[in-house]
């Protein structure tokens, strides 16, 4: 006895219904994770777009330590910060948020006080950079520049 004409139509198109449906869902997850990536982009770059940091000070600590003062003028961010003194990898701050107008204060590794021109880097969570010049000028630290680095895509 074989299957009549109908139910192998049934089997066909309950299958064909199985497989539309299968279809939808896969089509549905791939247009929301491209819609959160697009979200993502865009709040990465206002972020980029509006950063800056001021009022940047380096404060004697102690002889290996010296202290890096900021106020944030961007849009708040994620707060970790990669620092690197003279080109090496220091340490990594989480300061949880950096908030628009609130001063900060990391302590870093490397209290320099020959007089020669030191860089410290400031890597954050937007892809951003600050890069500070300073040296010690026989009495206190001298920030000479800051300069403020973020990525641009190529068009």
């Amino acid at each position: 006895m074989g299957f009549s004409v109908s139910a192998s139509a049934a089997i066909v198109f309950i299958s064909f219904l199985i497989g539309l449906g299968t279809l939808y869902i896969a089509w549905e997850n791939s247009y929301l994770e491209v819609q959160a990536a697009r979200e993502f982009w865009y709040s990465l770059r206002t972020s980029q777009l509006h950063f800056d940091i001021g009022n940047v000070s380096i404060s004697y600590v102690n002889s290996t330590h010296v202290d890096v003062a900021f106020t944030y003028l961007g849009q708040t961010l994620e707060g970790k910060i990669d620092v690197l003194h003279n080109g090496t990898y220091v340490s990594s701050v989480d300061v949880t948020y950096l908030i628009p107008g609130e001063s900060y204060s990391i302590t870093i590794p490397g209290g320099d006080t020959s007089g020669s021109l030191n860089h410290l880097t400031l890597a954050f969570n937007n892809g951003c950079v600050a890069i500070i010049a300073y040296h010690y000028n026989g009495t206190a630290y001298v920030v000479d520049s800051t300069s403020i680095q973020c990525p641009m895509e190529v068009s």
